[in-house]
């Protein structure tokens, strides 16, 4: 699924809109002369990491999310001034035009530089983009593996994309996000197109209410909320619980056998609740502990959730072995090589950095 993201992305290269265009590939191509320029030679490099105190982020060609990542850093780098270092914020006013310190790269490598407009164009690329990279590194996580987490982060995607598409008919746009607005559309014509049938998979949807985080608060229609309650309920009247949960539910079972005589002040609905009604009426958790108490969707949940298939993971392995595995280190063994690998994998494990 994640690779219909980058697909998604992917289809934004043909929008053929003049104003985004007359604005995108004047930048593009500026940009691609700093990356090209940082890449090639160390002591290019070097004067950024002197002069800004942060590098440039040069994109590659496996990944879109690489590309947002470049523009993301080019557009903090776009807001260094030499009095402030740190990336401005929104509601803060824009930094001088004349004083900005990406203006002094360009000029030293002798390129053009980016022009108000073009500035403001990167800003507002990285902010309609940012959905669709946070949709992205959700999807492909090695956390986030849930199938239930499918169908809710392409609705949030595009209530997102939806957001910024009322945002940019507005008066009081910029003209940088104005230039946005066939992205916005083509990023929204290219979800409907091919992820649109995802959504109204049984499996999918289920899987996504079953997951104790989301249950139905990313259904807004009352009817759609109602319609998957009842698919919910249908489904659990198919399970069959082999036995009874492990000894604590035997005593538990005769204390509702007990307390069920008594019916004194209960309302009938108090009385037939079940496992659906009980696991709805719930608030949402990050934890699982509600399924200790409700085997038959407990059930459901083990049969739906299954992890989301994803190359990401395997990707990075094979990237950290690039990193390792360089012409100089060719004589490394088999041995030092896969321990080394292992290491750079588990950084975090290790309290590395």
């Amino acid at each position: 699924m994640a690779h219909t993201l980058n697909l998604v992305a992917a289809d934004t290269k043909n929008v053929t809109d003049r104003q985004y265009n007359t604005l995108a590939r004047p930048v593009f191509s500026k940009a691609c002369a700093l990356w090209n320029r940082v890449k090639r030679s160390s002591k290019a490099s070097d004067f950024v990491e002197e002069k800004l105190n942060i590098g440039f982020v040069t994109p590659n060609d496996t990944r879109w999310n690489s590309m947002f990542l470049s523009m993301q850093r080019l557009s903090h780098i776009a807001t260094l001034t030499p009095q402030a270092s740190n990336l401005t914020t929104p509601d803060d006013p824009a930094p001088e035009y004349d004083r900005l310190l990406l203006h002094t790269v360009c000029d030293e490598f002798g390129l053009r530089r980016f022009s108000p407009q073009e500035i403001d164009f990167i800003h507002n690329f990285v902010s309609v983009m940012n959905p669709l990279a946070a949709a992205l590194n959700i999807l492909q996580g090695e956390k986030t593996t849930f199938l239930g987490y499918l169908v809710p982060t392409i609705v949030q995607l595009k209530n997102d994309l939806r957001g910024l598409l009322d945002e940019s008919s507005k008066p009081t746009a910029t003209e940088g996000l104005t230039a946005c607005r066939p992205l916005i559309q083509a990023m929204m014509q290219a979800i409907c197109k091919r992820l649109d049938d995802t959504l109204e998979e049984k499996e999918n949807i289920l899987a996504a209410v079953l997951l104790p985080m989301f249950k139905l608060d990313w259904v807004e229609d009352e009817i759609q909320r109602l319609q998957y309650t009842v698919m919910l309920k249908q489904e659990v009247q198919s399970v069959s619980v082999v036995g009874s949960e492990p000894a604590a539910t035997s005593g538990s079972e005769r204390k509702a056998s007990t307390s069920s005589f008594f019916k004194f002040n209960r309302s009938p609905a108090t009385i037939t609740k079940s496992e659906v009604d009980i696991y709805l009426d719930a608030p949402t958790s990050d934890v699982f502990t509600e399924y200790l108490f409700l085997p038959k969707l407990k059930k459901l949940f083990i049969k739906y959730n299954t992890a989301i298939p994803s190359s990401a993971p395997v990707e990075r392995l094979f990237s950290t072995g690039g990193q390792i595995f360089r012409p100089r280190r060719n004589r490394l063994g088999d041995a030092n090589f896969e321990k080394q690998l292992v290491l750079n994998a588990n950084k975090k494990l290790f309290g590395l950095t």
